[in-house]
């Protein structure tokens, strides 16, 4: 009813109503049903049912209970009938009645949704920086909403950086006219760590370097420090992570060594031992997305996805591409979720959530596809599909196959 409700409200004198009477009623919705309490003012007038009554059909219309909105329709007809209206009238009136308890609110509520929506899309659209900023905050620990609402600032051309050692807080914030990665939302780093590496940062300075970095985060343990250096928060030190990694162990015996106890406080002097030389070792692009996915949740910098589409030389719309337009689409992702459905009917069909670099999308397999490619909607696996998008972050599968 959205384009018929849009259309009464630009046209206003061409609305027309099944009875005049109903004027005064849908007179404020442009001649659409769409509130609760319409529908309760309706079949007062209309059929005299008591405010009670009434009340009935609107929890039958709330609950979706078909049963008891047929078993109702009697009552309806009748009260028409014997108010002198036409039971054709009667009988249109009792299917828009059945029709709107499928989608509609009671007025409170609508009140608030609508209230709500309106001060997000103007958020949205004119502080989008600090809109995602916040969006980010609320979702820190569900990785699968952070790396779609990542994605999401990406589509806006809203950057979001690494973590940082030096720079990232215990939450998202905004430096430089982007949004930083929280050292909080890495794995293995809890709130105790992150303030640790926030306080020691603050009395003493920018961690200068890899060793400076390790001799003054003493109260962290090598599992944590293993978590930041694979998120690439270590990054700005200018080695490699797997060197980092391979150096681990001469920086904690570093660190060891210029850590002075004195009168219980914990000192550091630099100057005692000299430092350590680095082990350097080559690291490829897939170890640095293993590392990033093991300790973000998700692949931050660069997908693997990317090298494998050339390697199979793989030409398709990005996902985030698809997005922006419906009709006929073919695509390229990895499965990351399979949730099967059974329809009315009793035939089973399924949901897939699938990824690629650039976002995350739904593929709907109804159940004669579903019965083709079952064995294939494994999480994990890299699907090439085609089909038909005609709704906002979905696509109708006809073929798929697997990579």
């Amino acid at each position: 009813n959205i384009p018929l409700y849009l259309s009464n409200r630009q046209n206003q004198g061409d609305i027309k109503y099944l009875h005049n009477d109903l004027k005064i009623i849908l007179d404020e919705t442009y001649g659409v049903i769409i509130y609760q309490e319409q529908i309760m003012q309706l079949a007062q007038k209309m059929a005299s049912f008591t405010l009670a009554k009434a009340d009935i059909l609107r929890k039958a219309m709330s609950k979706k209970s078909s049963d008891q909105l047929l078993t109702l329709k009697d009552d309806f007809i009748q009260g028409c009938i014997n108010n002198n209206y036409d039971i054709n009238l009667a009988n249109k009136l009792y299917e828009l009645i059945f029709k709107f308890a499928s989608y509609g609110f009671n007025k409170s509520h609508s009140v608030a949704y609508s209230l709500i929506s309106y001060q997000m899309a103007f958020l949205k659209a004119n502080y989008p920086l600090q809109f995602y900023c916040c969006l980010l905050n609320s979702v820190i620990g569900n990785d699968a909403k952070t790396y779609a609402y990542i994605c999401k600032c990406r589509q806006s051309n809203i950057k979001v950086s690494k973590p940082s050692i030096n720079y990232s807080s215990n939450k998202y914030q905004i430096l430089n006219n982007q949004i930083v990665y929280p050292l909080s939302a890495i794995k293995n780093v809890g709130a105790i760590a992150c303030n640790n590496i926030i306080q020691q940062r603050d009395e003493n300075g920018n961690y200068k370097d890899y060793y400076d970095f390790i001799a003054r985060s003493y109260k962290l343990s090598s599992k944590v420090i293993e978590s930041l250096i694979k998120s690439g928060a270590c990054d700005e030190f200018n080695l490699n992570r797997k060197s980092m990694k391979a150096s681990l162990f001469d920086a904690l015996n570093y660190a060891s060594l210029v850590r002075v106890e004195n009168d219980g406080e914990t000192l550091i002097n630099l100057d005692l031992v000299s430092t350590p030389i680095s082990i350097v070792v080559d690291e490829t692009s897939s170890e640095r997305c293993e590392d990033e996915f093991s300790s973000l949740g998700f692949y931050f910098s660069n997908h693997p996805l990317s090298e494998y589409k050339k390697s199979l030389n793989i030409n398709v719309e990005l996902l985030s591409q698809i997005l922006e337009r419906n009709g006929n689409v073919e695509g390229f992702g990895k499965i990351t979720r399979v949730k099967n459905h059974k329809t009315k009917k009793g035939d089973m069909m399924a949901f897939v959530g699938i990824e690629d670099e650039s976002t995350t999308f739904d593929l709907v397999f109804m159940p004669n596809t579903f019965e083709r490619y079952e064995s294939i909607l494994v999480k994990g696996n890299y699907v090439l599909f085609q089909g038909k998008k005609d709704k906002e972050n979905s696509c109708l599968v006809n073929s798929c196959k697997k990579l």
